[in-house]
């Protein structure tokens, strides 16, 4: 029997297919993942899962919103929305963060970005760190827009580009420079 695995993210539910094509090669006959969206609160949702789907790995998954610190799964843990009695139950591995934004993961592969954007596409308006999780979640949006702003697709919007921009993602490229993501991966890999 295959291993259930609910990977709860914040964002439009139309981020679903790209996360469904970034985590496909962790498909498997023993794996199924599927990514829940949660529009009003995460943790909310996360922790309702647990109650609805308490056969499934239930994972979740949000924005740092900031830099990576030890603190943070304490932090969620601390939410208004937590339930201490049901979280004491869920380990630190089903804890995960997009650190700082999703879009950190995009500037990972910016071989991505530019089959997307194409033309009039200003890769040199990116930030050059190779560690994605140490640039500021502003200079990540700021950068994003002004490197897509002369393109035929226009400035980058959420809603309508990190879809398709999701799905392009190298995973591997993405693990080697976001270790938050690198962590996720394993975690699914161990299941």
């Amino acid at each position: 029997m295959a291993t259930a695995v609910r990977i709860y993210f914040e964002g439009d539910p139309k981020l679903r297919s790209g996360f469904r094509s970034f985590f496909a090669g962790l498909q498997s006959a023993s794996r199924r993942i599927t990514p829940v969206p949660c529009k009003a609160n995460a943790i909310a949702d996360f922790m309702d899962g647990i109650r609805d789907y308490p056969d499934a790995v239930n994972i979740l998954l949000i924005d740092s919103e900031g830099p990576y610190t030890p603190n943070l799964r304490q932090e969620v843990r601390q939410h208004d929305h937590w339930d201490m009695a049901l979280g004491r139950q869920v380990p630190d591995n089903r804890l995960h963060f997009m650190v700082q934004v999703m879009e950190s993961w995009f500037l990972a592969d910016r071989a991505a970005l530019q089959n997307y954007y194409g033309r009039g596409f200003a890769a040199n308006r990116l930030p050059g760190q190779t560690n994605v999780e140490q640039i500021d979640k502003d200079d990540v949006l700021d950068s994003l827009a002004a490197a897509t702003r002369d393109t035929g697709k226009g400035r980058y919007p959420k809603t309508r580009h990190a879809p398709a921009l999701l799905a392009s993602l190298n995973p591997a490229q993405v693990r080697a420079a976001a270790p938050a993501c690198a962590n996720l991966f394993a975690a699914l890999e161990q299941l």
